[in-house]
């Protein structure tokens, strides 16, 4: 007898319950532990993620009910620049986590992934190193505060797991098909499975439970599990208070339901729905919406504030840094690059009163400050670097600290008009010698100082050749560069009243990275390898402009008129910054050629 398969209902089109995906998701997840193998839920905070968090740790006590040791970690990143809420709301999340695996007697880690300090937000802004991302800029951002962090923790958790005998861990997404057409055509091609892990193209095993869930599964499996139907970590009620007060209104599901059936935009570029405070990609409407809808988030205020100030001046090319700092066949660019060290100290001190009117406010109130912009151990790296650079007077940063912690000044940010769209500027070109040292004639312009090593007396413990024949202080190695606390509490303590007096009197032509030398003579910073060679060069290179007038402020128009167009360069500059020529730059060249 012949036996034929007939299809009556597509697979696709078969709608299960939500009791009955979460089973299966269950069922699959348990299936995991029995094999021993470690999960990592890669959590947000936001519904997705805290679903797949509750079935993890739900499978776990189901596993542990059979006999099996369930081990489970639970990750998540802090850009150092998130919507405070969102801080607030995933640390507690995570502690609640944790208890449920003490109480329940499983293996449950939390870890949080950061960005290394010269990748955060603040740091890279306000040491000139880098612009915030505009929309029509690139996307570093996500890729320094979050990409790189996560696969740093995840590399670091696997070697940990591997050094233990444990078996490969499995990741854990909340992503969904449904979520947009987008994400469900890189799902499929990717190969992601709901019911079996398949490996990323990284290699990781990757499993997506949630990947055929609907939007209105997930609302009903944060009621099931938050109600009690299920054992679960959490009531939720977070979750649903900061997804309904981010669409300014009161409920979760309908504000769910404004953002899928609306134009699908996601505050951040990104693609998180409550952007960081400082993102300048995407017209972020959350925190606004937050402020607007309950007086509770007042204190953010002066947050969003600071956000559309940087959003209404991108194009105020007065306020950027027009002195390029590589040199090729001679010369360096002339053109608005990074924020100008005027706008860098406008930001730094806006920064600062910030965190002093949010820690006063929860003096007031009792309870921890709901953000830190620039904590001690950030702001020292900030003046060290604004030194190194040459972007502000060294010790501008305890000298505005102390300002406005003592009453003195206040600096409010102001609301401005958004300055209109224009076309950048055309690149000019200064010629300043083939080095930065041509003109300088010293050995002493990088990290050296004969006054400290006369002192110090001559010592092979303090001094080091490099490859290229330079002398400079010698520096233990780390892993990554840090600021030494310890150092810099001892510093705050006794020496403060001289810094400030450091400031006041000034410093010869040359000597603005003063600040820098300090800090490093008295072992507040922490290098890496390689840093040592980088910041002498650099360091040569703000003292030659120092020398020049070319740091802090500098006239722009006197600066104009000793460059040069790209058609007046000679022929091998034209040749190396031929990325650079515009056609009204090179016109002249470009009528010649086509005679």
């Amino acid at each position: 007898m012949k036996y034929e398969t007939i299809e009556l209902f597509p697979a696709h089109l078969i709608e299960f319950s939500v009791e009955d995906l979460i089973s299966q998701a269950i069922e699959n997840l348990v299936a995991l532990f029995k094999q021993s193998t470690p999960l990592v839920v890669a959590y947000s905070g936001g519904k997705d993620s805290s679903v797949v968090a509750a079935m993890a740790l739900h499978a776990a006590l189901q596993a542990k009910g059979m006999g099996v040791d369930p081990f489970l970690i639970i990750t998540t990143g802090d850009t150092r620049v998130e919507n405070p809420e969102i801080t607030i709301h995933y640390k507690a999340e995570l502690e609640k986590m944790r208890r449920f695996g003490e109480e329940h007697g499983i293996d449950v880690q939390v870890a949080i992934a950061q960005p290394n300090i010269l990748s955060m937000f603040q740091v890279k802004v306000l040491t000139g190193r880098g612009l915030p991302s505009f929309a029509n800029g690139s996307n570093d951002c996500s890729t320094d505060l979050k990409i790189l962090p996560q696969n740093r923790l995840r590399k670091q958790l696997l070697s940990e797991i591997q050094k233990d005998g444990m078996r490969e861990p499995c990741t854990l997404t909340g992503v969904r098909l449904d979520e947009s057409e987008i994400r469900a055509a890189r799902l499929k091609a990717r190969g992601e499975r709901h019911d079996v892990p398949v490996r990323n193209k990284d290699g990781d095993l990757v499993l997506s439970p949630l990947m055929r869930w609907s939007e209105f599964d997930v609302w009903e499996a944060i009621a099931l599990y938050g109600s009690g139907a299920y054992p679960s970590f959490s009531d939720f009620e977070e979750v649903k208070r900061i997804y309904a007060h981010a669409a300014g209104t009161s409920c979760a599901v309908v504000a769910d339901a404004i953002y899928e059936g609306g134009k699908r935009h996601r505050q951040g570029r990104c693609g998180v729905r409550t952007g960081c405070w400082s993102c300048l990609a995407a017209e972020d409407r959350s925190l606004a919406n937050m402020i607007e809808f309950d007086t509770r988030y007042e204190y953010a205020t002066g947050l969003h504030r600071l956000n559309r100030f940087m959003r209404n001046t991108q194009y105020d090319w007065s306020l950027r840094n027009w002195v390029g700092r590589t040199i090729m066949e001679g010369f360096i660019a002339v053109e608005p690059d990074t924020y100008s060290p005027k706008m860098i100290r406008m930001l730094t001190r806006f920064m600062l009163q910030l965190d002093f009117d949010e820690q006063q406010r929860a003096r007031r109130v009792g309870e921890p400050p709901k953000f830190e912009i620039l904590p001690l151990d950030v702001m020292v790296a900030v003046d060290a670097y604004q030194s190194l650079q040459g972007i502000a007077r060294p010790f501008s940063c305890w000298v505005d600290y102390n300002e406005i912690r003592t009453g003195r000044v206040r600096y409010d940010i102001p609301e401005v008009e958004r300055v209109p769209v224009t076309r950048m500027p055309e690149t000019r070109f200064l010629h300043v010698g083939k080095d930065w040292e041509d003109s300088a004639g010293t050995e002493w312009t990088g990290l050296r100082d004969p006054l400290w090593e006369h002192f110090m007396g001559e010592s092979d413990d303090m001094l080091l050749t490099l490859k290229s024949g330079r002398i400079v202080w010698k520096s233990p190695v780390n892993k990554e560069f840090s600021v030494d606390m310890e150092s810099v509490y001892l510093m705050e303590e006794f020496e403060l009243d001289r810094l400030l007096a450091k400031h006041e009197s000034g410093f010869e032509p040359g000597g603005i990275t003063a600040a820098y030398k300090w800090y490093f003579q008295y072992g507040c910073l922490n290098l890496s390898a390689g840093m040592l060679r980088k910041h002498d060069e650099i360091c040569r290179r703000t003292s030659f402009k120092d020398r020049l007038g070319l740091t802090l402020e500098y006239d722009q128009e006197d600066l104009i008129s000793q460059t040069v167009r790209y058609r007046d360069l000679p022929e091998g500059a034209r040749r190396v910054w031929a990325h650079k020529a515009t056609t009204s730059g090179s016109q002249i060249d470009l009528l010649l050629e086509a005679a």
